[in-house]
């Protein structure tokens, strides 16, 4: 067997080990749902209306606003915008839990020389 097509066959092999390493990464997954969600929730809105009221109304009743305007959707039978949001804030909330430990050593260090 020649050394090229032996270092075919390796390489390929290295490339389906790694492809499978990525696809079955809990991130991975986690990234493609968000993509699709974010996606699907531009779809369910109108996001312009979204960003022009968080701008219209004053900083400090925006919590009241979001549970409300989350309230008028599950009442007014939009369950799948609720969901949707739902989704979108866990994994958010699930990428942060995972990422921020990534970074708080280098943050420590900061904090401790200053």
């Amino acid at each position: 067997m020649k050394a090229s097509t032996l270092q075919k066959k390796i390489m390929r092999r290295i490339y389906y080990a790694y492809a499978i390493a990525v696809a079955s990464h809990t991130m991975f997954w986690q990234g493609l749902v968000l993509g699709a969600c974010i996606a699907l929730f531009g779809r369910l809105t109108h996001v312009a209306s979204i960003a022009h009221n968080f701008l219209a109304i004053p900083t400090t009743n925006i919590p009241s606003y979001v549970s409300t305007a989350f309230m008028k959707a599950l009442t007014g039978g939009e369950m799948l915008t609720a969901f949707v949001a739902l989704l979108i804030l866990g994994l958010a909330v699930s990428f942060t839990y995972r990422v921020l430990p990534l970074f708080v050593p280098y943050f420590r260090s900061e904090v401790s020389h200053a």
